[in-house]
């Protein structure tokens, strides 16, 4: 067998239309969790009424959710770096479509809790398999850009969440909340099952590998007339013994719990991790407060969740650009291009430092608005304060996980969906700590001191972690991933030295549904329902 040739392969063989595709897809399935989360928050004493139980009682609905919301991915996240993201997918939102189903019947409290967890097991992993698939089609230059649109797809499940929640429990009752879950559920499985590509690297290399069954779409089974377009480069080279991964089927949740232990890895999952406790327990906290201090109804609930929703939006899509913008600039103050830091080593290169620009600025503001939030909830000023002061917290919660989440991949190139993973336990382990603890808390000493405890924790502890992560991330990164090299070689592309499936010409026929490979070159297949 024959070394490959020595001139640069491209990073992906997925065109931009096949991305952009990709992009509204991960959005819509990272929709769900969100979506999922905040509908129910909104109805919440309509559900306490009918239960017949107590606010603590219900509050460990949304605490289970939480937890569950961490383990899960644990298990999902493996099993799609194992078998890939596309049968991954289908899995966990049948699993959703049918506790939702399960939520809108039931009639106790038992049945209430045991489906939440099943729900959240079916959303929560969606989250942690789109930032692999970011991973496994985006050079770390351009993540950020596709991961902007996308979350903003996210996103919008945190305004329409709590305010379709409130409606719909206003009116029709809390359990169309459930059945329009598993109507939007539904038709999302359909969808992926038509047109979800497989994508994860160990599967399909840059994406010109051969697939089987469960890899492939509905629509590649089509006698559809495809139109073609060359890609330039030669063709991409993968490792059989990692492409012979797919065929594990058993995943191993403690390959995700293991990354929480890298000390690099930790401070970047403790700073994602903060910030979405924080959001959490204001969002968790906001029904209750908003009845007490300004008597509103579950409608006018609802809506008060539009203010949060909206700085989340605009603060993921804009934090996108600076991420990218952030990651040219600390290339090029290295005297780097951003192809060289794409092709080259990327080990050498400070992803930390060009990631977490201006976080101590975020961190700041973030801990300021928690604490202003508390004394404007105690001083029962005009209720539009709070919901400034929500608004901002929106945006920069959303830009503080964006960009670790995004650095988290970064630094786990080679399991993206178990580091994703590894981020979904942290998040809602201590998100769900806090849920649990924020009512005795309230009560114990009232909104002004519990969100000032609340945002100084935050800020204190975040401010140390990003200075560790700057100082020192990198230099136990590199220990962290020349160790890894030692052991096992790297997943994806490999360099212009391994080994290859290919012939001596360095050409191999793939059929994705979407993409074939010639001997003229890499080219890719798009179906009319791709147009061009």
């Amino acid at each position: 067998m024959a070394d490959p040739p020595s001139s640069i392969v491209p990073y992906t063989v997925f065109t931009a239309r096949q991305k952009r595709l990709l992009i509204l897809m991960i959005g819509l399935s990272m929709f769900f969790s969100p979506f999922c989360a905040n509908i129910y928050i909104a109805c919440l004493p309509a559900l306490e009424k009918a239960m017949n139980t107590t606010p603590q009682m219900i509050n460990l609905t949304v605490t289970v959710y939480l937890i569950f919301q961490g383990i899960a991915p644990t298990i999902f996240g493996d099993l799609a770096d194992t078998i890939g993201r596309r049968p991954t997918y289908i899995l966990t939102f049948t699993l959703f479509v049918v506790a939702n189903i399960g939520l809108a019947l039931q009639s106790s409290y038992a049945a209430l809790l045991a489906l939440r967890i099943l729900q959240s097991a079916g959303s929560s992993a969606a989250t942690a398999i789109s930032y692999a698939v970011v991973a496994d089609v985006a050079p770390p230059a351009e993540r950020g850009k596709m991961l902007g649109p996308a979350l903003v797809a996210t996103n919008i499940g945190i305004i329409i969440g709590p305010l379709l929640g409130g409606v719909l429990a206003d009116t029709v009752g809390w359990r169309w909340i459930f059945w329009l879950l598993a109507i939007l559920g539904g038709i999302f499985l359909f969808v992926l099952l038509t047109f979800f590509p497989e994508t994860a690297r160990n599967i399909v290399g840059s994406g010109n590998l051969e697939v089987g069954p469960l890899n492939r779409t509905l629509l590649s089974y089509l006698p559809v007339k495809s139109e073609t377009q060359t890609v330039g480069g030669e063709q991409c080279y993968h490792d059989r013994k990692r492409s012979l991964q797919r065929r594990k089927w058993l995943p191993n949740p403690l390959k995700s719990i293991r990354l929480v232990f890298y000390k690099d890895t930790s401070l970047v999952l403790s700073i994602s991790a903060m910030a979405y406790m924080v959001f959490f327990c204001i969002q968790a906290s906001l029904p209750g407060i908003f009845v007490d201090v300004y008597d509103l109804d579950e409608a006018q609930i609802g809506y008060s969740f539009i203010a949060s929703g909206t700085g989340v939006v605009i603060g993921g899509y804009m934090n996108g650009k600076l991420m990218d913008y952030n990651y040219h600039k600390t290339a090029k103050s290295i005297n780097n291009t951003v192809n060289e830091t794409q092709r080259g080593d990327r080990i050498s290169f400070p992803i930390e430092k060009a990631r977490s620009k201006s976080s101590c600025v975020l961190v700041s503001c973030l801990a300021v608005c928690i604490v202003g939030y508390g004394w404007a909830i105690r001083a029962r000023v005009h209720i539009s304060i709070p919901l400034i002061v929500t608004f901002l917290q929106g945006c920069l919660v959303s830009c503080l996980i964006q960009t670790y989440n995004t650095l988290l991949i970064d630094t786990h190139p080679e399991q993206p969906s178990r580091a994703g993973a590894a981020g979904n336990i942290t998040r809602c382990a201590l998100a769900g700590c806090g849920v649990a603890s924020i009512e005795p808390l309230l009560h114990a000493v009232g909104p002004g001191w519990t969100f000032t405890i609340l945002g100084c924790a935050f800020g204190f502890c975040s401010l140390c972690a990003i200075c560790l992560i700057r100082r020192k991330g990198m230099a136990w990164r590199t220990t962290r991933q020349m160790g890894n090299q030692e052991h096992s070689p790297r997943l994806g592309i490999q360099s212009s030295g391994a080994k290859s499936l290919c012939d001596h010409n360095g050409t191999k026929t793939a059929d994705l549904g979407l993409m074939k490979a010639t001997p003229e070159g890499l080219a890719l297949s798009e179906s009319k329902f791709l147009p061009r």
